[in-house]
């Protein structure tokens, strides 16, 4: 075997991994055969993320560890709401998987406290910590009940791969903080998976010419109109502007953007939009990174 890829195998992935197989870069004596601890040192690197899993249930909880350990997460575990917002005073983490019924504290009073201590410590950054509910609950109204307690996401119980596929992709690489943005723009990380964008449009890029003049007209009429609602505390209308713009950056897999535009559209759902200004500082920042790609994208296809 020259290689070998954790599945689920993304394009960006495999690429990178044919490539390094036929220039046999990184390897003692430039050699053609990766080994098969280099390889796994690589994807740790690539794709690994530190997760704390709070989650009392042993086998519920041995179960999720190796599903996270098999895409090369690091994880950390607490038992209860409580262990977990120690864990988060002393250490930092990409995301947090949080069960809802817990002994001692709960998912939802630990998600309250964590926000409460955040706003306290005055975050000028806006940082924020990502939590995503982990519950086997499917009352009307729990997903309801999750945002409103301060959680990012919802992920139902028996966790199903794809499911908690769809929710590590969405935080892989750490987009949720405007640190890590900040970390990525420095390492030229793309703000456009380029990829997924021109499958998703069948590789027709005078369509994408389209798409983008018609986000550029729009997009800074939103920004404005969420931020003179924040201005005067009207939650309903950012949550609404932020869902708009998120639906359209997923659509132009722009992940960091969309990302930024689900936290704005969170705390309109919560109802306390005091920290939607950064935010939306933050995503204005973003946005005019992607509109810088695809214009580039853009002017390949025009060449």
């Amino acid at each position: 075997m020259a290689a070998y890829l954790l599945k689920p195998v993304r394009h960006a992935e495999l690429r990178r991994a044919i490539g390094r197989v036929l220039r046999g870069e990184d390897l003692p004596g430039g050699g053609a055969l990766m080994t098969r601890g280099l390889l796994q040192e690589q994807s740790e690197e690539r794709l690994g993320m530190h997760i704390l899993l709070a989650e009392d249930n042993a086998v519920n909880r041995k179960l999720a560890i190796r599903l996270l350990e098999k895409r090369g997460h690091r994880v950390s575990v607490a038992t209860n709401g409580r262990e977990a917002l120690d864990q988060l005073e002393g250490a930092e983490f990409d995301l947090v998987l949080m069960d809802v019924q817990m002994p001692e504290m709960d998912g939802l009073e630990a998600t309250r406290r964590l926000r409460e201590r955040e706003d306290r410590s005055g975050h000028g950054t806006g940082q924020r910590q990502a939590v995503v509910a982990m519950t086997a609950l499917v009352m009307k109204g729990d997903r309801e009940r999750c945002i409103a307690a301060g959680m990012d996401g919802y992920l139902s119980k028996p966790i199903r791969p794809q499911e908690l596929d769809e929710i590590l992709d969405r935080y892989a690489g750490a987009e949720s903080s405007a640190s890590d943005t900040a970390k990525a723009e420095a390492a030229g990380t793309s703000c456009v998976r380029t990829e997924e964008l021109l499958e998703r449009i069948g590789g027709d890029r005078g369509f994408l010419t389209e798409l983008l003049e018609l986000f550029r007209a729009d997009y800074p009429g939103q920004l404005q109109r969420a931020r003179e609602a924040a201005a005067r505390n009207d939650a309903a209308t950012v949550q609404r502007v932020a869902h708009s713009m998120k639906g359209a950056l997923r659509n132009l897999a722009a992940p960091a953007a969309s990302r930024l535009a689900e936290e704005i559209e969170a705390m309109g759902e919560r109802g306390d939009v005091s920290g939607a200004g950064r935010r939306l500082d933050d995503l204005e920042r973003e946005v005019v990174r992607v509109v810088a790609m695809l214009q580039e994208l853009c002017l390949v296809s025009a060449n």
